[in-house]
């Protein structure tokens, strides 16, 4: 089983690295890394799923501690975590991983997507792990889920780090929000539409998920500055310095908060946990720490 989906696993790499080589430097030793840990690790490993609202949302967990709650962007899974699982897990946490519902192992169900939706299902997995409490690493689409969870059950987070993440989508770049109108008019299929349907985890079902994706990022999240200030957690607001949020947004973000702070990763993306995952690792461990 372990060789099947290890095989799986680094033939998809070497085809999706192949098509963006460019994209994927230096990421090949930190996924070669994460994969020789998966092998060798003795960590407790736990999965499962949990059934909410017409839809079956998996879950992974490995090691043992005070947890700490992983959610991935919008059309990715769990696995973009690849950079972080193996030395939070060596820094003695349990790390939580949730794929989305309609991503990675996660079905889709028949409801509208909301990020409201998301953060329930996030609870009924916390509920379902019997964690009262946990610090949660949010990227993109996940750090907007962490400050909803935030703002809505406070009980129930420690610290949050809202990685790449708008409370509106006029945080978006003009070249981000244009684009998003291109997508939804561009023809499907192809080559990259492929690899889009495998790292999502849709498969067939990605242009599906991916119009569902696109209108929720046209249209949500909708917090005001009220709502952000309801956010008592301490939060620490990362943002790419290309990113596709503005910096001017995140530095709002960052302040608006209760207890927020900002940092800016230089020359990096909106893929800053894979493509600048050395400046984001140390400064998840400071703010955590």
């Amino acid at each position: 089983m372990m060789r099947r989906w290890l095989l799986k696993v680094l033939t998809a790499a070497l085809v999706t690295g192949a098509v963006t080589a460019g994209w994927f430097w230096p990421v090949p030793g930190n996924f070669v890394y994460y994969l020789s840990w998966r092998l060798t690790t003795r960590a407790p490993v736990a999965t499962g799923n949990i059934n909410f609202n017409g839809a079956q949302i998996h879950y992974v967990t490995y090691g043992a501690g005070k947890p700490v709650l992983l959610l991935h962007g919008g059309l990715s899974n769990r696995l973009s975590w690849f950079s972080q699982v193996p030395w939070l897990v060596k820094a003695g946490r349990k790390v939580i991983l949730v794929d989305t519902r309609g991503h990675g192992e996660s079905t889709l169900g028949h409801t509208g997507l909301s990020y409201h939706l998301f953060a329930q299902d996030v609870i009924q997995v916390l509920d379902k792990l019997d964690i009262a409490q946990t610090d949660i690493i949010g990227w993109s689409d996940g750090g907007i889920i962490a400050l909803l969870l935030g703002r809505d059950t406070p009980q129930r987070v420690g610290k949050i780090v809202a990685i790449s993440a708008n409370f509106d989508p006029s945080g978006l770049t003009s070249d981000a929000g244009a684009g998003l109108q291109v997508e939804a008019a561009a023809p499907s299929g192809g080559v990259w539409q492929w690899l889009q349907g495998w790292w999502s985890g849709a498969g067939e079902h990605y242009p599906t998920l991916a119009s569902k994706i696109r209108h929720l990022w046209r249209t949500e999240p909708r917090f005001t500055q009220a709502d952000l200030q309801a956010i008592h957690a301490p939060v620490l607001v990362i943002v790419g310095e290309r990113d596709m949020i503005t910096l001017e947004h995140s530095a709002q973000l960052a302040q608006w908060l209760a207890d927020g702070e900002l940092a800016v990763i230089k020359g990096a993306g909106h893929s800053a946990p894979v493509t600048h995952a050395a400046a984001v690792d140390g400064l998840v461990v400071a703010f955590l720490q």
